[in-house]
């Protein structure tokens, strides 16, 4: 059967999400103009200040109320910062305060193992490096700021997921997959269940090989005061250096320095 087409004005290549981007940059500019008035505005002095009609203005209020991000006050009609803008920046706040207490720490860890320290937090699925402190040989491992670690993979991603019960263990599992990096990659799930519950065991994770071939990383979580798990501290180095024969000692000195972090962050036991 033929396909009966409607005539009309044919779509512009990418309008739709020229559109999005346009809606996304106006909401921003409507968090930033209410965080510069001191947190509130009226609809009218956000649109006159944003050269935004006022109909346009209200809906990207609206939407923000949706998430949030905004609230009206019912009796005078003013907009206020939400809390989940509040959430938002208390998470940066959070990851950049771990990132200043561990820093001594990640130093003195480099130092005592000889191998390059790393700090990671959690994004969805997957570690993302926040801080490294490199080591002083030759043959070190160093990656960028910002670099992206598989959680089931990794050293730092499997310190990210032991704490987690087994249900969210699964969920997140089965989300985010068990892709192969290298031929000791862990893709079953058994097996990788069986490697988290030693890691929660022994207070840390192993990475022989699973990421990066040649490279091997032991690493530990750190929690907060809600005993909340918050970042993966880790070591990296070479796998002719950073031998699975050193594993134990070095991984219960990276242990010790995530407890040393936890405490300095509160952690309750």
């Amino acid at each position: 059967m033929a396909e009966v087409k409607k005539r009309g004005r044919p779509s512009q290549p990418g309008s739709g999400s020229q559109k999005g981007a346009q809606a996304l940059e106006r909401g921003i500019a409507v968090l930033n103009y209410l965080a510069q008035s001191g947190g509130s505005s009226s609809v009218s002095n956000i649109a006159e200040n944003l050269s935004l009609p006022l109909s346009t203005t209200f809906r990207l209020l609206k939407v923000l109320e949706e998430a949030d991000f905004v609230y009206q006050d019912v009796q005078l009609s003013w907009w206020h910062i939400g809390l989940q803008a509040f959430t938002v920046g208390s998470s940066y706040i959070h990851n950049r305060d771990v990132l200043s207490v561990a820093a001594p720490y990640m130093q003195r860890l480099m130092l005592l193992s000889g191998e390059t320290a790393n700090l990671a937090i959690r994004n969805g699925f997957e570690a993302v490096l926040i801080g490294q402190r490199e080591c002083q040989s030759m043959v070190r491992m160093c990656a960028p700021l910002g670099s992206r670690l598989p959680l089931h993979a990794s050293g730092a991603g499997k310190a990210l997921l032991y704490s987690l019960d087994d249900d969210a263990l699964m969920s997140l599992l089965m989300q985010a997959g068990l892709k192969n990096f290298t031929t000791h990659t862990l893709n079953n799930l058994n097996a990788l269940q069986k490697d988290l519950q030693q890691a929660r065991r022994q207070g840390f994770a192993q990475d022989s090989e699973e990421h990066v071939t040649g490279l091997n990383c032991l690493a530990s979580a750190i929690f907060d005061s809600n005993n909340n798990v918050v970042a993966a501290i880790s070591i990296s180095g070479p796998s002719s250096r950073l031998t699975t024969e050193r594993f134990t000692d070095l991984g219960e000195l990276v242990r010790d320095t995530a407890r040393d972090i936890s405490l300095a962050l509160g952690q309750r036991h």
